[in-house]
């Protein structure tokens, strides 16, 4: 082992960081701004919308991700004729399929709230998206947030295919090292250091939310 090997391509790195945050970044707000609005649309009582939307969500829970993640990069251009960048391959292909999980999610919490609430809303009057947002929400929330921190760091781990079709992330930059310097072990071993830190700061994140939820 032979760590300072690698120490001049630490510029290569740390910008292969910054492409995983990005990208990580870029696919929670997708996951979750789609994936709560899919929560809320499968607890209406309307089971047309309900059967497209579980549909919707097998896609993504059926299908591996590396294979999703082909067909937006490669198969887009057949389709449209328009070639899709790596980067909005990434998001695109993250952030629906964490969609698809967080929905579940939500959506467990959702019923799992006591029916009593709901009543309790319909009693004094107010209209449904009130109700959803000022009072089923954020109960659900309590419940599900550890779940959706792990969410998180699912979708930050899983960010490491993009490497597969090419985006210059961590994974990237640890293959091209090894490319350069014929040297495999310290390259991947740094990596997998980076995600470990990164990953284990979440956990600490999603400890001291859980506890904060048992205290309130």
């Amino acid at each position: 082992m032979n760590f300072s090997v690698i120490e001049p391509y630490a510029p290569m790195f740390l910008s292969g960081l910054a492409v995983t945050l990005e990208v990580t970044a870029a696919a929670l707000v997708l996951a979750f701004v789609l994936g709560f609005l899919i929560a809320v649309l499968k607890v209406l009582p309307c089971k047309p919308l309900r059967v497209v939307l579980d549909f919707y969500t097998s896609i993504f829970r059926g299908i591996p991700l590396i294979v999703l993640l082909f067909i937006a990069y490669f198969a887009t251009p057949q389709l449209t004729g328009y070639k899709i960048s790596m980067f909005a391959a990434s998001v695109l292909t993250l952030g629906l399929n964490g969609s698809a999980t967080v929905s579940e999610t939500v959506r467990g919490g959702i019923e799992g709230v006591d029916r009593g609430q709901y009543d309790a809303a319909r009693a004094l009057g107010l209209p449904y998206h009130l109700m959803m947002w000022e009072i089923i929400i954020p109960q659900a929330l309590r419940s599900v947030a550890p779940a959706l921190v792990n969410e998180v760091i699912t979708v930050l781990k899983s960010s490491s295919l993009v490497a597969t079709i090419g985006l210059m992330d961590m994974m990237r930059a640890a293959q091209s090292v090894q490319a350069l310097t014929y040297r495999a072990f310290e390259p991947f071993i740094a990596v997998a250091v980076i995600y470990y830190v990164i990953v284990m700061a979440l956990v600490a994140v999603s400890k001291r939310l859980e506890c904060r939820l048992r205290q309130s």
